[in-house]
């Protein structure tokens, strides 16, 4: 059997649910006979997640390069490590490794797409996707797009789960009761949370909101929380962390919020949390507001830890939600249709429960790293 070389291509500063899991994935594959090294940028939190796990990393030092410039890297780097394969995991990296192997037919390209698919049917994308071998994704909804909206065979197109570590998403009542103790939470109150980055199209702006459309009674009984970091762009010259001036400009807003009068005590906004999970636990009902979110891995999570879900009835949600088996949906950029779902399930907490244990059972099924990674290693053999 042919010895795979792998180059992971993953140009981000940020580090939000596309970047978490690629960097899992790719330490996940370094347990495997896959032979890996990743180009990404030198100050970035994924070269400094991979290097901790003992992964060859190839850094890049300059924070905005051309796409011609990418491909100079990467053609350098399948040179000096003889590279059999191409990974790319954002829309500009596919563009890249395309050019890197445009005169290179040898070297095999997979494009793990995370975003949704949009309509791309030129004559520039018809020549791109004839240099992709694999295009993966976790949704099924998101093939189907592809489908009608790339110019790609559909023979290329590979549907592979995320993969999840199942036996970490166990229930702790000590943590669970010691985090809510700590923000307040009172026993006869629900606690509705996200965990995403702090940016508008994640709906957070209109999960606060939510808490407008509710009676003073009904907010006595509802916290929520909003779990997650600003969107990060870069490092100025003194080495400070640089933030997206849209999600910034929330963040303060936020903060504003959770500090008036109102909702005081109701609205806590928590950074992110590296062990994220006992947070989760933490919840009682977890709500994903994005406008049109791809394939969340935060609904994944959710659903492990048996959390019912508020979704949106956009993008790949209604796949993981299942229509109402495991949660329920509100419309996109509304704060009276999730305050409406909250309500929902203030007077129902025992389809709360059911939703959350369905959940946990499609999960737990549907996405785990052995069959993940059982994929990816065959499709790299296969192409």
């Amino acid at each position: 059997m042919k010895p795979i070389r792998l180059l992971h291509v993953i140009h981000s500063y940020s580090w939000g649910g596309l970047e978490l899991y690629s960097t899992e994935l790719i330490c996940k594959l370094q347990k495997t006979s896959v032979e890996q090294w990743v180009l990404c940028f030198e100050d970035s939190r994924i070269i400094k997640e991979l290097r901790a796990a003992g992964v060859r990393v190839l850094p890049v030092s300059q924070a905005k390069l051309s796409k011609l410039a990418k491909a100079k890297l990467i053609r350098k780097a399948m040179r000096e490590h003889e590279i059999t394969h191409l990974h790319s995991h954002t829309r500009l990296d596919m563009w890249s490794s395309c050019l890197a192997r445009w005169f290179n037919q040898d070297v095999r390209h997979i494009y793990n797409l995370y975003m949704n698919a949009l309509p791309k049917r030129d004559f520039v994308h018809r020549a791109l996707f004839k240099r992709v071998d694999a295009l993966c994704s976790s949704s099924e909804d998101i093939l189907k797009d592809v489908k009608k909206n790339f110019p790609i065979d559909p023979k290329k197109l590979k549907l592979i789960r995320y993969g999840r570590d199942t036996e970490k998403f166990i229930p702790h009542p000590e943590k669970r009761d010691a985090i809510r103790a700590q923000y307040g939470v009172q026993a006869d109150q629900m606690v509705v949370g996200t965990l995403c980055r702090i940016d508008a199209q994640k709906g957070v702006r209109e999960l606060a909101e939510a808490l407008d459309y509710l009676s003073d009674e009904e907010l006595k009984k509802v916290q929520i929380w909003i779990i997650g970091d600003r969107t990060i762009v870069g490092h100025n010259e003194s080495g400070e962390t640089t933030y997206e001036e849209e999600s910034q400009a929330l963040y303060e807003w936020i903060q504003s919020r959770s500090s008036s009068g109102r909702l005081q005590g109701h609205l806590q906004q928590i950074p992110f949390q590296r062990e994220y999970i006992p947070y989760i636990d933490a919840l009682d009902v977890f709500s994903l507001a994005s406008y049109n979110e791809t394939y969340s891995l935060s609904v994944i999570d959710a659903m492990m830890m048996g959390k019912a879900v508020i979704g949106t009835n956009a993008g790949g949600t209604p796949e993981q939600v299942g229509g109402t088996e495991r949660g329920i949906l509100a419309e996109p950029r509304s704060g009276q249709a999730l305050a409406d779902c909250i309500r929902y399930y203030l007077k129902n907490p025992d389809k709360a429960k059911k939703h959350g244990d369905k959940g946990r059972d499609w999960a737990l099924h549907n996405h785990n790293w052995p069959n993940t990674l059982k994929h990816f290693t065959d499709l790299y053999q296969r192409i």
